[in-house]
C-alpha cells in the first residue's frame, strides 16, 4: 500500500511485536517473567524483511515493557531505509500523565528502538477509561483529556512531527466512539492533523463489533469515516486476536 502522506510503500501485512517468543519456548503471555528469545526474534524479523514485510508495530507497554528494546536490537542490524517503525505513547498509568513523564516515554522509545525518528507514532488506546491517582474512575473522554490534552502532550507531539522526530502522527481507537468522533472533528477543523488511525477491523468486527463487545464500534463506521477524509487506516486484530483462525 502507498502511504498517501509520504509516498512510502508499506507492506500490506505489518509485524506486531506484542507477543514475542521467550527463552525455553512459548510466548511471553503464558510465561511473563521469561526472557525474550532475542536470537529467535532476530531470525523472525530477518525472515519477515526477506519476504516483504517492512512495517513493525510495537509499544512501550508490550512484553512487560521489553518489546521496544527487542525490536530495536533486531532492526538495528538492517539499514534504516529498509523498514518502518510504529510505536505508541502508552501513558496508561496515571503516574505518566504529566507532560515531563510522557515526554520521557517518547525519548525512551527512540533510545530503545535505536532510531533518530519514528515513522508512525500513535496516541495509544484513545477511548478507554482509566483510574486516576486519587482513585476516581474516568470514562473514555475524561481519560483521553487527562492523558493527552490537559497536559498539552498532543500539542508537543505535533511539534515533534514538525521537527521530523515523527513522520506520521495518529491514534489507536478502543472504547468510547465519542472520542473517535472528537478527534476527527478536530482534524476537520484543522485544530490537529492526523496522518493515520489504527482501528480493529476483520470480517466480524465490520458489522458485529458491538455484539462481540458492547464497548466496541462497528469497523464499517470507523473505516468509512477515515476513508472519506483521506486518512490512512492501519488495522489491528485482522484475525480477532487469532480467534478467526480457529
Amino acid at each position: 500500500r502507498i502511504n498517501p502522506n509520504t509516498g512510502d510503500k508499506v507492506s500490506l501485512l505489518g509485524y506486531g511485536m506484542m507477543r514475542l517468543p521467550v527463552v525455553g519456548g512459548g510466548a511471553g503471555r503464558e510465561r511473563p517473567d521469561a526472557d525474550i528469545d532475542q536470537e529467535l526474534v532476530n531470525r523472525q524479523v530477518d525472515y519477515a524483511l526477506e519476504h516483504g514485510v517492512n512495517l513493525f508495530d510495537t509499544s512501550p507497554a508490550y512484553c512487560q515493557g521489553r518489546s521496544e528494546t527487542a525490536t530495536g536490537i533486531a532492526l538495528a542490524r538492517h539499514n534504516r531505509n529498509e523498514f518502518f517503525i510504529s510505536t505508541k505513547l502508552s501513558n496508561f498509568a496515571p503516574e505518566t500523565w504529566g507532560l515531563k513523564e510522557s515526554q520521557e516515554m517518547f525519548y525512551n522509545s527512540l533510545k530503545y528502538l535505536q532510531v533518530d525518528y519514528l515513522d508512525y507514532l500513535l496516541l495509544h488506546c484513545c477511548g478507554l477509561g482509566a483510574q486516576a491517582l486519587d482513585g476516581r474512575q474516568l470514562n473514555g473522554m475524561e481519560a483521553f483529556h487527562a492523558r493527552f490534552v490537559d497536559n498539552k502532550l498532543i500539542d508537543w507531539l505535533s511539534e515533534q512531527r514538525e521537527a521530523g522526530k515523527i513522520r506520521n502522527l495518529g491514534f489507536s481507537y478502543h472504547g468510547d466512539v465519542e472520542v473517535f468522533n472528537l478527534l476527527l472533528r478536530w482534524h476537520d477543523e484543522g485544530k490537529y492533523h492526523f496522518d493515520f488511525v489504527l482501528i480493529e477491523l476483520n470480517y466480524l468486527d465490520w458489522n458485529f463489533a458491538d455484539e462481540i463487545n458492547p464497548r466496541n464500534t462497528d469497523a464499517v463506521y470507523l473505516y468509512n469515516e477515515l476513508h472519506k477524509r483521506g486518512i490512512a487506516a492501519l488495522v489491528m486484530e485482522p484475525l480477532l486476536g487469532g480467534r478467526l483462525a480457529n
